[in-house]
């Protein structure tokens, strides 16, 4: 599977206005956000090393960004730096996706609170760009936990954000078993409940909402794994 490469004719700067080439960090993102796709698609097979100057040629940037890029996809456990190797491909599964839900759930029913709570109200643009219901939970979890007094925990989830957001979306999924259609209306609904609780301030109310989607998106796999066993 082939790259999607950069678009060259994007003009972004940092202030905003039109710019001769993209700003580092726009090229950085952009990077990230394909090799990401790429890695929970399958593009490339478990223990696979990635050559930096094969990416950076594909996406027609420089090794820089593809080098930054890497770092939080190392972060995430999707890629790890070997001695004498380089960057390969982790030994990544369903399994290891579902545990990081499983960990958010722990957390949001239990909040462990380690700092002072915040008592920002939530703002419904932080959910505009998401593409899955699990990643307007996870934004919708920060929230959460942050008015909760967990700092350290929502830290956690909202670097978990990117691959939540993308691991469930329809291709990402089919890719690795799972109809993400299959039950969609309930989780949307479900979803829709908690983000009325968040703009309500009723954090406990969100929590609970967000604890019952948390449910419907680990089913998700298991109800693959009985149909591929029948």
């Amino acid at each position: 599977m082939s790259l999607v490469p950069w678009n060259a004719d994007r003009t972004v700067a940092a202030s905003g206005s039109p710019s001769n080439s993209p700003s580092r960090s726009l090229l950085r993102d952009a990077v990230f956000a394909i090799l990401l796709e790429n890695i929970l698609l399958g593009a490339y097979r478990r223990g696979e090393r990635l050559r930096l100057e094969d990416i950076a040629d594909d996406l027609q940037v420089s090794r820089t960004p593809v080098r930054e890029a890497l770092v939080p996809l190392e972060a995430l456990r999707l890629v790890v730096v070997q001695r004498y190797v380089g960057v390969v491909i982790a030994h990544w599964s369903v399994d290891h996706m579902v545990e990081r839900l499983r960990i958010a759930r722990s957390m949001l029913d239990e909040p462990p609170a380690c700092a002072g709570a915040a008592n920002d109200r939530f703002d419904p643009a932080l959910l505009v760009g998401r593409r899955t219901e699990a990643g307007c939970l996870g934004v919708l979890g920060v929230w959460v936990l942050r008015r909760s007094g967990a700092a350290v925990c929502a830290d956690w989830l909202e670097a978990q954000l990117p691959v939540l957001d993308v691991f469930f979306t329809d291709d990402v999924a089919a890719a690795n078993g799972i109809d993400a259609a299959l039950d969609r209306g309930r989780r949307i609904a479900i979803l829709h409940r908690a983000r009325r609780a968040a703009e309500a301030d009723a954090v406990s109310e969100c929590g609970t909402a967000l604890i019952e989607l948390v449910d419907a998106l680990i089913a998700m796999p298991e109800r693959f794994r009985v149909a591929a066993s029948a």
